[in-house]
This record gives structure tokens, C-alpha cells and sequence, in this order.
């Protein structure tokens, strides 16, 4: 089964916590820098390509009964099959139970939004704060989970469901050769259809491991689609530019926006 959860470039670097021996409490925690993805062995042989800027952390023993890992961030997910041992992907808003699957996921605790694209086979996903419902998706839809308060931030808790708006939509292909775009991240590209800037920064922050500021409303308004795979970030912009107005310049590591 194979699972997604979201970036990438093409040098792997995470940063591995192991288990201290003799204490199981102590999770393995792996983590990844922004502009950079890992790929990764579970004890089960489950692989996972870990997006950048990603935490993903598993018991010593997880694979005896449960399997569980616990993520913040996006990554890809190729899951051994064990009908008698569950996979289960704990996250800030949700769970997700495994049931033979190929899917992309995205769920990084700054952010106001989770998104949960379904490739092929099942999820089942459950709530954390409405543990008796569960929505079951099927291949090709997109549960898309906003927190409609100002911003996630603080302790990592499950958040009210009152304060949750949760959608279904279908995932988005790309018209010229039908690559999924939710997961084409796993190819090192970086695709996008009718972004407000504001979004899209945060996709190139995560792939190229730079920051962004905008001056002013108006320039994060503008939208755009592209298309990048081995561009580098001045390419990326220098596109950009040509579709739409703006200056920028980049000081201490963060690209700063203006009209």
C-alpha cells in the first residue's frame, strides 16, 4: 500500500533520534531540514519519503500489535501489508487507518489546513475531537480540513471540531501528461494551479529552504500556475515575474515581496 503525506530536493538530510536502549517510551524521531527530503526503512519495511521541514516519530516496538507513527509535516508512505497488525498515521486534527492504499498527506502544525488525497485503495479518518465518526475516502478524493480560527499555534492539541471546516473534493491532475499534482512533489517538482502568492510562497519556502514576507496585501492576492522541476528559486521567480507584476529582494535567507 503506499501513503502520502507532503516536499522534497534531491539530497536527502533528516536528523535520526534513536531509541535509548532498554526505554521503550522513547520514540525514534526523524526530521527533516526545509529544501530537503529523506527517505526511510520502517522496522516493517514500510519505506517513506519524508518531505522537508517534517517530523515523523515511532515507538521502538510499533510494529507488535499497532503499527503507529506520528507525523508533522508531508511525506509518502509505501506500506507493507499486515491485515493483523494495523497502520495507523496519528496527526494534530486526525487519524488515518491504513486499509491497503496509496495516498498523499499534508499536515504541518503551522498550518491552518490538512489535506488527505486518496491515489488508490482506502483511508479511513477519523477526527481526533469526533472519535465515533469516521469518513472512509475513496480513490481519487480529497479531504481538506481548515481550522477557521486566526492560526494553529501554541502546544500540540487536538483542535475543537466546531472549529474545523471539513470538505471533500477530487484531486487535480496535470492536463498535459496527468501527473497527480498532489504528489508530484515525490518527483522533485513543484506544481501549482490559480495559487494566491501567499499559498504558493509556501510551497517554494518548503522545496527551495528559503523564507518569505510580503509588503503589502495586493501582491499576495496575485495568483498564478506553474510548472518546476530543476529550476532554481531565481528561475522560479524570474517566471513568476513574467506573469505577473512584482520586485523582489533577498536578504538573510528570506525573499522579500513587494509591488
Amino acid at each position: 500500500a503506499f501513503l502520502f503525506f507532503r516536499q522534497s530536493t534531491s539530497s536527502p538530510r533528516a536528523t535520526i533520534s534513536a531509541n535509548t536502549p532498554g526505554k521503550s517510551d522513547n520514540p525514534n524521531e526523524i526530521s527533516t531540514k526545509p529544501g530537503s527530503h529523506s527517505h526511510i526503512t520502517l522496522p516493517d519495511g514500510s519505506q517513506v519519503v519524508l518531505n522537508g521541514n517534517s517530523t515523523l516519530t515511532y515507538d521502538k516496538h510499533f510494529d507488535r500489535e499497532i503499527r503507529e507513527v506520528q507525523l508533522n509535516g508531508e511525506a509518502y508512505f509505501d506500506v507493507t501489508k499486515n491485515p493483523d497488525r494495523p497502520f495507523v498515521i496519528h496527526t494534530r486534527q486526525m487519524d488515518i487507518k491504513v486499509l491497503g492504499t496509496s495516498f498523499n498527506f499534508k499536515s504541518y502544525d503551522n498550518d491552518n489546513r490538512s489535506e488527505t488525497s486518496l491515489i488508490r485503495g482506502s483511508i479511513e479518518v477519523t477526527m481526533k475531537n469526533a472519535p465515533a465518526k469516521k469518513i472512509i475516502l475513496k480513490p481519487a478524493d480529497k479531504l481538506i480540513v481548515v481550522n477557521s480560527a486566526a492560526a494553529i499555534s501554541g502546544p500540540r492539541h487536538a483542535l475543537p471540531t466546531d472549529d474545523l471546516d471539513i470538505s471533500m473534493k477530487k484531486i487535480n491532475y496535470l492536463p498535459a501528461d496527468s501527473t497527480v499534482i498532489e504528489t508530484s512533489w515525490v518527483d522533485d517538482r513543484l506544481i501549482f494551479r490559480d495559487l494566491p502568492f501567499s499559498d504558493m510562497a509556501i510551497e517554494i519556502e518548503r522545496k527551495y529552504g528559503v523564507g518569505f514576507r510580503f509588503t503589502n496585501e495586493k501582491t499576495k492576492q496575485l495568483r498564478f500556475s506553474g510548472n518546476f522541476k530543476n529550476e532554481t528559486i531565481y528561475q522560479v521567480l524570474k517566471a513568476l515575474q513574467m506573469a505577473n507584476h512584482f520586485s523582489y529582494q533577498k536578504i538573510n535567507g528570506t525573499i522579500i515581496i513587494t509591488n
